[in-house]
């Protein structure tokens, strides 16, 4: 399987440098199904205690890949290592790092800083699978799969754990290996050299598909593919320019042709996969290039060439930035697409270098509150510097929406959350805050000859477990 990042090293010191995405060594506490709804995992229920604590009930059938028993204590110590590799993980969960005991052998008590509902479902994610105390060389997870083999900088190969709880039959081996390059990862899956590859670009898709040798699988995702529109530098900064902009752009031509039609055409910036995304009630602009040649006319633009910011790395990104280049030009409006490497896109997107920029953001657990929050917070990840600074941001509309933002990440039924929530959705799309794209679906492609893949919204989740292949 080739996949598209190093799986042995980046930033996975803590898991003894086996990423936790996608190969299923390590299971967190809570799972997330495929309607993004929390499920038990290795948890088997949850209560709150009071405002700020939460119990979590361990199962009692699970055992590490070492033969020992998973415990409360073993919990705690995993967190605690979790704490210790990245420091802003009690800000993201809402848990200081000597906020995690143990109650007894199988119940683990969290305590947040302030009330957080959606607690459960923060800790669903990959970040947080469960490792053995005393892993040393080799990952001790829980998982179906254990690691057999690593090679730095290249692969992991896993082998099923015979002890898991599910005794189902599994692949006698998983090898995942780094292709880095999507056209060197689309060559090896045509050559038959790999088996499965992870996000074929979209503008191939067509072409494995066709083929009688290979196939795709796609599925819609919590991720959405927007512009980012900077609201407090020239020209973006006036209102009438920023929807003259929303009014130029056909998102249903855009999936068709730059995405393949893989894609759902967006209406905000929250993919309709979310529980808490209001699409169906989000205001709607056009395509409508003579209305929005009107507003251009009634703006205070004066020709100012816009930059649209644009990660090198992604492919499909350089092609919607090419047709939206076309579509500004078409309503009178000057803009230049400025390329950056991936190293250098988020500290350019932050500092509000650029009056647009291409963003693609996606939750990769059931709790998906801190997405909003780094979108449209002034002390979001993605305002947070410039607000510091000077008061500003990027893309944040002001206090009213940093006080609904704070209400739907206190609120504690899944209705209130959405009016909340929607109330932001609302105001950003009709401010024109952002111009929403289209909300993601991944792909990944396969032999022909492969089956039993098993999808998820979250492409870190899909399931390894009943593959085959015919011989």
């Amino acid at each position: 399987m080739a996949v598209t990042r190093d799986p042995t090293r980046e930033k996975w010191d803590v898991y003894n440098g086996v990423t936790p995405y996608f190969t299923h060594v390590f299971e967190p506490l809570v799972g997330v199904t495929d309607d993004m709804q929390t499920e038990p995992l290795l948890a088997t229920d949850w209560e709150a205690v009071d405002e700020t604590t939460w119990d979590f009930s361990l199962r009692e059938d699970v055992t590490f890949h070492n033969g020992e028993p998973l415990t409360a204590a073993a919990v705690v110590h995993s967190f605690e290592s979790v704490f210790e590799q990245w420091s802003w993980v009690p800000g993201w969960i809402g848990v200081e790092p000597n906020g995690v005991t143990a109650v007894d052998k199988h119940t683990v008590r969290f305590q947040t800083t302030e009330p957080f509902p959606a607690f459960p479902g923060t800790i669903s994610h990959n970040y947080f699978g469960i490792q053995h105390p005393d892993a040393t060389d080799t990952p001790v997870g829980t998982g179906p799969f254990q690691v057999s083999h690593v090679e730095k900088e290249q692969s992991v190969t896993l082998t099923p754990y015979e002890g898991y709880r599910n005794d189902a039959e599994r692949p006698s081996k998983l090898t995942f290996k780094w292709i880095k390059d999507p056209n060197t990862r689309l060559l090896s899956l045509e050559k038959g050299s790999i088996d499965i590859a992870q996000t074929i670009p979209k503008s191939r898709a067509s072409s494995v598909s066709d083929a009688s040798e290979t196939a795709i699988e796609t599925g819609l995702s919590p991720s959405a593919g927007l512009v980012a529109v900077n609201l407090y530098k020239s020209p973006t900064d006036d209102e009438l320019l920023r929807k003259a902009l929303n009014w130029a752009v056909d998102q249903k031509q855009l999936v068709e042709s730059a995405l393949n039609g893989i894609g759902k055409p967006a209406r905000g910036p929250i993919s309709s996969v979310i529980p808490w995304a209001v699409h169906d009630d989000l205001p709607t602009y056009g395509p409508d290039r003579e209305k929005a040649r009107e507003l251009v006319e009634k703006s205070k633009y004066d020709g100012e060439t816009l930059s649209i910011l644009v990660n090198s790395e992604n492919t499909d990104d350089g092609t919607i930035a090419q047709i939206l280049n076309g579509w500004f030009s078409d309503i009178n409006v000057k803009s230049e697409i400025r390329q950056v490497d991936p190293a250098s896109f988020n500290d350019t997107f932050t500092a509000g270098e650029a009056n647009l920029t291409l963003v693609g953001f996606g939750s990769n657990s059931a709790a998906c509150d801190y997405l909003i929050r780094a979108m449209f917070h002034s002390e979001g990840s993605d305002n947070r510097k410039l607000h510091e600074r000077n008061g500003t941001g990027v893309y944040n509309p002001g206090p009213e929406i940093d006080r609904l933002i704070e209400d739907g990440y206190r609120a504690e039924t899944m209705a209130k959350k959405r009016e909340y929530y929607g109330e932001v959705q609302k105001r950003v799309v009709d401010t024109g805050a952002v111009i929403p794209l289209y909300y993601n679906e991944h792909v990944l492609g396969r032999q022909s000859s492969v089956s039993g893949i098993d999808g998820h919204p979250i492409d870190k989740m899909v399931g390894w477990s009943s593959l085959s292949r015919e011989q």
